[in-house]
């Protein structure tokens, strides 16, 4: 959190846990400090070695064909984009957290939830970096000032994450956080 003052600060953190800026999501996700979790406290560790402030825009890609469960569409990726300043200069990458390939058996583990009540088990998650303009696409969402400044430096090409085992020439499945890309 950050502000001007220690008010606007605090105003700002409180701002972010509205219900509107909520979505289902399996406690892994967020939690996960591997990669998602991680990822955003190593942004914010790396901000505050060297006296940066983030903006930090995330949500999840609303696709048509996500999976229902007791009547609500359960997104299966989100996406993050982190804005800071470089050099003088605005910067900015862009996530995406899919698991989308790895949910096994969906309809029948989402059938047994619904007669146990019992929360489906969903599948392993991949991280992906990923241009912020393909993010837009898949969200509708507006970020063409961030597209300009995007530190990945790959081509703009509106592909989807690539199926486990296979590359991508833009996305890039992140292992651990050594493998984020900062390009100038």
């Amino acid at each position: 959190m950050w502000g001007d003052t220690d008010d606007e600060a605090r105003q700002a953190e409180a701002e972010t846990f509205y219900f509107t800026n909520a979505a289902p999501q399996a406690s892994m996700f967020n939690q996960g400090r591997a990669l998602w979790l991680g990822l955003e406290e190593y942004l914010q560790e790396h901000a505050a070695t060297f006296d940066r402030k983030l903006g930090v825009f995330a949500g999840p890609v609303l696709d048509q064909d996500d999976p229902h469960y007791r009547g609500i569409q359960i997104p299966l990726r989100f996406w993050k984009v982190v804005a800071f300043v470089q050099d003088g200069a605005l910067a900015a990458t862009g996530y995406i957290l899919d698991q989308t390939p790895l949910v096994d058996d969906l309809d029948a583990a989402l059938a047994e939830a619904a007669a146990t009540g019992a929360v489906p088990p969903l599948g392993a998650f991949r991280t992906f970096q990923v241009p912020i303009a393909d993010i837009a696409v898949l969200t509708g969402v507006d970020l063409d000032q961030l597209i300009l400044v995007d530190r990945l430096g790959a081509p703009v090409t509106g592909e989807t994450p690539p199926p486990p085992g296979r590359t991508s020439s833009t996305w890039v499945e992140l292992g651990s956080l050594d493998d984020l890309v900062l390009r100038g």
